[in-house]
């Protein structure tokens, strides 16, 4: 019998992504046990700054990693749109299998927000390409989990909000669903839906989380995390990518609005980089 325990936040989102995780390592190997280990990051401690500012700097996830740098855990698992481009040494990353990557609107459908409805999000990306769709919309800002965030739209403070679909997915809210943005519509963040799960270079958990692996995950979310890492961008961008795989190798979608306009292209290429890199001519960025 092989125990391994497993890092993640506390949220319940977190925990869910982390069970889900834990599934799968025990289909693969029977005889393996996952135990979860609960951390509180400093994102998760810090109720004020904006959301984006704190994924930007890994508040997140540097806690939870941490746990596996310190031994008390021997993997760490992580929404991996909110893992940094650049991490410490000494940990092998593995992505098993995404679920959907878009944004939905959850509250009102798209055509049915009044003129001016008060419409909430924590992403300059979302905020920004909300803004194309329906310049009448007042956009504001929303902090808190998946749940308090839907308890403001019950409460009125907001006639919709946009999430994640994946998210909600884990959470069993599919039904908060009202609209799915479509690619043309909006341009998910890098990585949206993936999950990373981090390990220990050379251990045995690294072994076990490479039968997990999804070759295809891999290959589409290091295209859109390597547009993050040519670009410089963070969270605070307004930046997105989505990669999928075609016959020829991969295709890469990408959103930005900056100081010269938003914009939106594709690039084709035959590796991560070459398509990102190419991505980024085409974005002018």
């Amino acid at each position: 019998m092989t125990e391994l325990r497993l890092a993640t936040r506390r949220s319940t989102l977190a925990m869910a992504q982390a069970r889900q995780v834990a599934e799968m390592l025990q289909a693969a190997h029977p005889s393996t046990t996952v135990s979860l280990v609960g951390v509180t990051t400093t994102g998760d401690a810090d109720r004020s700054s904006p959301v984006t500012t704190l994924t930007e700097v890994g508040a997140f996830v540097r806690a939870v990693q941490q746990a596996v740098l310190n031994g008390d855990a021997d993997m760490a698992v992580h929404s991996c749109k909110d893992l940094p481009v650049s991490g410490p040494e000494g940990l092998d990353i593995f992505f098993p299998r995404r679920a959907a990557p878009w944004d939905v609107l959850c509250g009102s459908t798209l055509d049915g927000l009044p003129e001016g409805a008060r419409v909430g999000t924590g992403s300059p990306r979302r905020a920004e390409q909300l803004r194309q769709i329906r310049p009448d919309l007042d956009v504001a800002g929303i902090r808190g989990n998946v749940e308090t965030r839907l308890g403001k739209v019950s409460a009125g403070e907001f006639d919709a909000i946009v999430l994640a679909e994946a998210g909600l997915t884990r959470l069993g809210l599919d039904d908060e669903i009202h609209h799915r943005f479509d690619l043309e519509q909006m341009v998910p963040a890098p990585a949206q839906g993936a999950l990373a799960v981090e390990s220990a270079t050379g251990s045995t958990a690294a072994s076990m989380l490479a039968e997990i692996d999804d070759s295809s995950v891999r290959e589409t979310v290091e295209a859109e995390r390597a547009l993050l890492s040519l670009t410089g961008a963070g969270c605070r961008s307004a930046l997105g990518a989505l990669g999928t795989a075609n016959g020829s190798g991969l295709l890469l979608s990408g959103f930005v609005s900056d100081e010269a306009g938003a914009r939106r292209a594709s690039a084709e290429g035959s590796s991560p980089v070459e398509v990102a890199t190419r991505l980024q001519t085409e974005l002018a960025l």
